[in-house]
């Protein structure tokens, strides 16, 4: 049977979130003075040694949150436990519904905040008319980053991801939602906050080849997968920055690893949102401009 794939589209505020690609004004980068959280569920990992990440929740997570793409640096993991087996069911009522995501405010040396923030399987599953749905197809950010990350997988094999892809999308978001895949994407690792040029930058530390974390979620074999993404598969976790849910499918190499075996935080994933006021004037001019060529 050949399955229809249904790619929803982003809600009307989402996509004006999205419009910023031009800076606005000539803001400068501030210079980050706090980081607070609202719940102790994070790990903090810092560069104890040059390229070498380890665990160490008593440091300053200010500290932990000053790299640049390619000098990452610390990192923060927000929601740390959402890897944990119990998170892995997503069906309405479930822990992983009803969890409450950690939030990250950063504040900076104008009196300036930036908020990140975790997922939970509300902000996932709740579709478009405001019911909690897990199925595949539906008008909700799942389905909506699902069909991004199978095209970002077509654009990375060069194409020769559509051999399995094409007519299995519902079994492989049905595969993935089963494993626990969205749970596992919800606990973004914020390794940088900067603000500049209207924007605000974050970058989220990731694996620079997570082919063998897709094959698990998948539950297909990781060598196998691998034959058809020569140059690996990058993915990044999700955040949800000023309320905005970003994320990536393109990753530089952080310049740091976590020696646990997997090259965990090998890359950086670099998410971008306009600053609130930006954003705003951004939403503004877009609905002036449907609204002139109303006339």
């Amino acid at each position: 049977m050949t399955l229809s794939f249904k790619n929803p589209l982003m809600k009307t505020l989402k996509t004006c979130a999205f419009v910023a690609v031009i800076p606005l004004a000539n803001a400068y980068s501030q210079t980050l003075t706090s980081a607070v959280f609202s719940d102790s569920d994070i790990t903090i990992y810092e560069e104890s040694s040059p390229a070498v990440l380890t665990l160490n929740n008593s440091l300053d997570p200010v500290l932990a949150l000053q790299g640049t793409a390619n000098a990452a640096g610390g990192n923060v993991e927000l929601f740390a436990t959402s890897d944990f087996a119990p998170y892995a069911d997503s069906s309405e009522g479930s822990i992983f519904a009803a969890a409450t995501p950690t939030v990250l405010t950063a504040g900076f040396s104008d009196a300036s905040s930036v908020t990140v923030s975790a997922l939970s399987g509300q902000d996932w599953f709740v579709d478009s008319e405001n019911s909690y749905n897990t199925a595949f197809g539906v008008d909700n950010l799942a389905n909506q980053w699902f069909g991004d990350f199978l095209a970002a997988m077509t654009e990375q094999s060069g194409g020769a991801a559509t051999t399995f892809i094409a007519g299995n999308e519902e079994a492989l978001f049905e595969q993935f939602r089963d494993n626990g895949g969205f749970a596992q994407l919800s606990d973004p690792n914020v390794s940088f906050i900067d603000t500049s040029d209207s924007f605000v930058n974050v970058g989220l530390g990731g694996f620079i080849d997570a082919t063998p974390r897709v094959a698990g979620l998948l539950n297909v074999n990781a060598f196998l997968l691998g034959q058809f993404f020569p140059n690996g598969i990058q993915v990044s976790e999700v955040a949800k920055v000023n309320g905005q849910e970003v994320y990536s499918f393109q990753a530089v190499d952080s310049g740091v690893v976590l020696n646990d075996g997997v090259d965990s935080y090998s890359g950086t994933y670099l998410v971008t949102v306009p600053e609130p006021s930006s954003a705003l004037l951004l939403c503004l001019a877009g609905l002036g401009g449907l609204t002139r060529r109303k006339r």
